[in-house]
Formats: structure tokens, C-alpha cells, sequence
């Protein structure tokens, strides 16, 4: 109903960030309202995209929920892009791997530096805007500890 009204087109700056409902269902669905939006086109506004453009940003942010994994992450990645997708602790929900989550997904071999990043940090940071400025590079981190700690 938010896509398929012209909500987005016509609040170019709003975004919609679902929460806690997985995301591994987003390449259907995304191509499920291609397909709906065809077939009642009559009665819907004429949408400057088709649904499934809005799905892949910069409007639309999903969290990754861990326990769906590295491939179905590699999937979503493929069928809209690197910018939808935004990491997601879970915590304190009992399917969280919390404090071990950002470990668990740094240790995905299969995405690359590029897309972890965009997952960690520049999604939302394009998601929550408020920070982009104050915190637009992430500070240095050191994954080697010095013998005075």
C-alpha cells in the first residue's frame, strides 16, 4: 500500500525501515508487486518507478536478521543490490546472537569487504541521516590488542 499509492514519490525524503520480519523474502516479493502492479495499473496512481526499483533504494531499508545466513544475504544482495539491506543485532530477541552477531557476520566469507561495509555502516548511515555528518567515516579500528591491555 506505501509503494503502490505514489507515497514515495511524492515524499521523496521518507523512509521505510521494517524491523524484525527477516528478509529473505524480498526478491519474491519485490518481483510479486512488479507483477501486481501491472495487472491493476487501472487502479493504482501512475508510479514514476516500478515497485521494485523503491525496494532497492534509496527509500527502503530491510534488517538483516543473522540467523537467515550468509547465503540468503548473498541472494538479496544479487536480486536488488547493496543498498537495501541494513545490519540488525536482534537483540535482546531470543534468536539473537548478540554479543556475538557483528562476529558471526564479519566471519561470512562469501560477502565481500565492500558489501559488509555497506551492511555495517553506509546503509545506515543513509538510513538514519541525522548521522551522516557526524560520523560520516567510520573511526580506525585495530583488531591486534597491545600487551599493555
Amino acid at each position: 500500500a506505501l509503494i503502490g499509492s505514489g507515497l514515495f514519490d511524492r515524499h521523496s525524503e521518507l523512509r521505510l525501515v521494517p524491523l524484525e520480519c527477516g528478509f529473505g523474502w524480498l526478491p519474491s516479493w519485490a518481483a510479486r508487486l512488479d507483477e501486481v502492479s501491472l495487472m491493476c495499473q487501472h487502479a493504482l496512481p501512475a508510479l514514476r518507478q516500478k515497485p521494485s526499483d523503491y525496494i532497492r533504494g534509496p527509500q527502503y531499508y530491510q534488517s538483516l536478521q543473522i540467523f537467515e545466513g550468509e547465503q540468503a544475504v548473498q541472494h538479496v544482495t544479487e536480486a536488488l543490490g547493496e543498498d537495501t539491506l541494513v545490519f540488525a543485532t536482534d537483540y535482546p530477541h531470543s534468536e539473537c546472537w548478540f554479543p556475538k552477531s557483528v562476529d558471526a557476520f564479519l566471519a561470512w566469507e562469501g560477502l565481500s569487504e565492500s558489501v559488509k561495509r555497506k551492511l555495517l555502516w553506509d546503509n545506515p548511515l543513509n538510513c538514519y541521516r541525522r548521522y551522516r555528518t557526524k560520523y560520516a567515516e567510520p573511526a580506525a579500528v585495530s583488531t591486534t590488542e597491545s600487551a599493555g591491555d
